[in-house]
């Protein structure tokens, strides 16, 4: 994927310049992509889009005795361009400008995504930092011999120096959250760079420190502004940030859903002057493809339906294994098949990213509002994040007796350890700050990097301005409407579309039509309820799918069942698969056997077993043999 790579010895070791090649080569896949590389005391390169290479922003410059790689997209503002070399220069050449004039605060005010390594010869020093929410990845491990870093796992693994050895802790946390805690990954010695940090390494002492130059901060809403106010202030912002994301484009995608997150960036970004196209996926009658359809038309755009494909995880997984080291699950990659196709048609696109959970925070759950100590905001986060694929409470059923026993409490422990930097005391606080830092980059924004393999992505509500604003100054009780239990309207994005775009305001949304009345609510629940309740127990009496899902624009359970079951069923009941000795072979078994009858409903879990194998077969079989 697009992304930077380098490596440098330690103690005055020389780092074999064929590594270069065999970093670039693993990250590059296929033909979309050009590096490439400086060989100095140390390894320095970068692979891209051959679209974004084209536009000449270069990725590798020198500049004296200093020498920067960088990834990403960053907004330079106008006083940014006053003290750097003007809107001309690539990003390389203003960092290195600003490095110089700033020292290692070069990156605490810039506005966008990325991530920088530099060498600077006269201080003798690495620096590598990466953007405040820490959305563009970078890997590394400070080994014995050397510093090897990059924008994907696998590419460390290439130094001789790096042995693939599973951190086994890594395991039941990837199955009980379905993401890693901290910054581990799933090998031993290979860590994850945290989000808003500077790594330095001091070439003379051989000393490595992180330093983190930017943080959340509590909330402090302003009790004198109405939500007419908040709404005035949040749509000034995010046309800024659209205008930002497209105004060096000269045609743009935008991956439309239901939602209302992806519908006010096409409504914003049909009002420039840079041409766009919607693109929607899905099932063939989810309702995702009619309400997309018709925000299109409504705003003037073109909007492409993809369905996606039954034999999905069968065709994909493999390379979403490979290529993500493990840490992206095939079950977070729906949109993959039609990737290489929307690249022909545009090379950049706009998403929703961070904005559901940056509008909709943990902190609105009325049960957390409740809790006091910190010990009970702990728990019930691992209950609310731990329930869908393998709760803690089952891991002693699901993983081999000595597994279980070498990794038990592991979990747990861990958690807690992702509180100890929490310095907030308000429970809502606590909780917004641990997903912020934890979920987001670990989950959320690691799960949409597959799409920067084929496309250059854009994410308008990660403009820091727009962050800023509905982390601290919005407050969580204007943002939705809730009737028995159930969300039936997200009370502020829809004002703002009320206030912008009045012909979009009547479009539903989750079913729901704007202001709903009671009668419309009650109907709704009623049928979700049925859909909920009902349909799984016939479906599981007759042995068969019963009804259109229309509300998930996602098949996985069916996918396992149809066009992917035979390739899931090879992988899983292999003998390698079984006698690997980590999970129990009934567990495995049973799982199988109830998803398939429709008896449960297990497609997180099976996929997610999947995504492990091929991790051991791909990187650790390999390293043992």
């Amino acid at each position: 994927m697009p992304g930077i790579f380098g490596c440098v010895g330690r103690r005055g070791k020389i780092v074999d310049s064929k590594l270069a090649s065999k970093m670039a080569d693993y990250m590059k896949h296929d033909e979309m992509y050009i590096s490439e590389w400086i060989v100095t005391p140390g390894i320095f390169g970068a692979v891209e889009l051959l679209s974004s290479h084209k536009k000449s922003n270069r990725a590798i410059v020198k500049d004296a005795s200093i020498i920067a790689v960088t990834s990403g997209h960053v907004y330079f503002n106008d006083a940014c361009e006053n003290r750097t070399q003007g809107p001309s220069a690539s990003m390389s050449e203003k960092m290195v400008k600003l490095y110089k004039k700033y020292d290692l605060n070069f990156v605490r005010d810039l506005n966008g995504l990325f991530v920088v390594a530099i060498y600077d010869e006269e201080n003798a020093r690495i620096v590598i930092a990466n953007d405040r929410y820490g959305y563009c990845p970078l890997f590394y491990s400070f080994n014995s011999n050397s510093l090897v870093f990059s924008s994907e796992v696998g590419a460390v693994l290439k130094d001789k120096n790096v042995v693939a050895k599973l951190e086994k802790n890594a395991v039941p946390e990837f199955f009980a959250f379905s993401f890693l805690l901290g910054d581990k990954t799933f090998f031993k010695g290979v860590n994850r760079l945290k989000p808003a940090t500077v790594l330095t390494y001091d070439i003379k002492t051989d000393k490595l420190a992180l330093l983190r130059y930017w943080d959340f901060k509590a909330k402090k809403p302003d009790p004198n502004k109405s939500l007419e106010d908040h709404v005035c202030e949040f749509s000034k912002l995010m046309k800024h940030a659209v205008e930002n994301a497209v105004q060096d484009r000269d045609e743009v995608g935008i991956f439309l859903s239901g939602g209302l997150d992806s519908r006010i960036i096409a409504a914003f970004a049909s009002q420039t002057k840079t041409p766009a196209i919607t693109f929607t996926f899905g099932t063939k009658n989810c309702l995702e493809r009619k309400i997309a359809a018709e925000i299109a038309e409504n705003l003037g755009l073109e909007n492409i339906f993809y369905e996606i494909p039954s034999d999905l995880i069968k065709e994909y997984a493999k390379k979403v294994v490979y290529r993500s080291g493990g840490l992206i699950r095939i079950r977070d990659c729906h949109f993959i098949a039609w990737l290489e196709h929307v690249r022909k048609k545009v090379d950049t696109v706009l998403l929703g990213t961070f904005g559901g959970d940056l509008v909709w925070p943990l902190s609105l759950s009325n049960r957390l509002i409740g809790l006091e100590s910190r010990e009970e905001i702990i728990d019930y986060l691992k209950e609310f994040y731990t329930s869908n694929v393998l709760p803690v409470n089952k891991h002693k059923k699901a993983f081999s007796t000595n597994f279980f026993r070498e990794t038990e409490g592991a979990v747990e422990k861990n958690l807690k350890l992702t509180f100890e930097e929490i310095k907030f005391s308000q429970p809502s606080d606590i909780a917004d700050y641990w997903e912020y830092r934890n979920r987001e980059p670990n989950y959320i924004f690691t799960a949409s990097q597959y799409i920067n393999w084929y496309l250059e992505t854009r994410h308008p509500f990660m403009d820091n301005n727009l962050v800023e604003f509905l982390a601290f100054r919005f407050p969580p009780h204007m943002r939705r409407k809730e009737i028995f239990g159930m969300v039936v309207e997200d009370t502020f994005l829809q004002r703002t579309i009320n206030k912008n775009f009045p012909s979009l305001a009547k479009i539903p949304w989750k079913g729901f039509p704007p202001n709903p009345s009671m009668g419309r609510i009650l109907y709704e629940g009623g049928r979700r309820f049925i859909r909920k309740k009902v349909s799984p127990r016939l479906a599981k009496l007759l042995h068969r799918k019963i009804g259109n899902y229309t509300e998930d624009y996602r098949g996985y359970d069916e996918w396992l069942r149809t066009g992917s079951k035979d390739y899931a069923l090879r992988i899983l009941l292999d003998p390698r698969t079984m006698e690997r000795n980590i999970f129990r072979e009934d567990f495995i078994n049973s799982a199988l056997k109830a998803h398939m009858s429709y008896a449960e409903d297990w497609n997180q879990l099976i996929c997610d077993l999947i995504n492990f194998e091929l991790l051991n077969r791909f990187f650790l079989d390999k390293s043992q043999e």
